[in-house]
């Protein structure tokens, strides 16, 4: 059993690793689909995930494609008070853990260089949670003219972590789409049940900066002018 320190990863990995293709027949699939369309044709963005629980971001991926399509990205974290990070440029991988720095270099055996062509997974159209497969109730709803869409989840399915000694009894996504139909957030909520008491752990995705990211500095370079000061 995985405890609530992971829960920020898992649902990570949920997001990434689990996809499915879409399901005209389910609510939302079109605007889902669309979205996920949408966020591989960027050339820039943040992602910025929420704990809102707390109201603190845990994590902010922030990426741009270069113009021969090389992505460069950050990849900040913090999670309890441990915070890691990660800068690639397709010449240089550099990682932030524990208070010390990591490098790898282009040619070296655990150095990854992505493109539009051989994807960051945080760049794939799964980074919008959808599992058509896995949903067993769909539904939308207007609230000041935008689309509020929830897909609920068998848990059984999807399997998301809880906190030691606790049960799942519950996942669902709920998506915000502006009034062109254009996703604004989404958010995943893990319902757990533990010594008869319910929790839950909800997170926030936007997909902010779209196509307006600017340089993005190496964290290296972000150290030493902190140490300069």
């Amino acid at each position: 059993m995985r405890t609530k320190g992971s829960l920020l990863a898992v649902l990570i990995c949920l997001t990434l690793c689990l996809f499915g293709c879409g399901k005209p027949d389910i609510v939302g699939d079109n605007l889902v689909m669309q979205a996920r369309e949408d966020f591989e044709q960027l050339d820039s963005a943040s992602i910025v995930m929420t704990n809102l629980n707390t109201d603190k971001a845990e994590q902010i991926f922030t990426f741009k494609y270069s113009s021969d399509n090389v992505l460069t990205y950050t990849d900040w974290k913090q999670v309890n008070g441990v915070e890691s990070n990660e800068y690639n440029d397709g010449e240089v991988n550099v990682y932030f853990r524990d208070g010390k720095y990591y490098q790898y270099k282009k040619g070296d055996d655990k150095f990854i260089k992505y493109t539009r062509s051989r994807r960051h997974k945080k760049t794939q159209d799964q980074m919008i949670t959808y599992i058509p497969s896995a949903i067993t109730e769909a539904k939308m709803k207007k609230v000041d003219g935008k689309d509020e869409l929830t897909h609920i989840y068998d848990v059984n399915k999807v399997n998301p972590a809880v906190p030691d000694g606790a049960k799942a009894t519950g996942f669902a996504v709920r998506f915000v789409f502006d009034k062109s139909g254009k996703l604004e957030y989404f958010t995943e909520t893990t319902i757990c049940e533990k010594d008869g008491k319910e929790t839950r752990f909800a997170y926030k995705t936007e997909i902010k900066d779209k196509n307006k990211v600017g340089e993005i500095e190496n964290i290296i370079s972000k150290q030493e002018d902190k140490n300069a000061m």
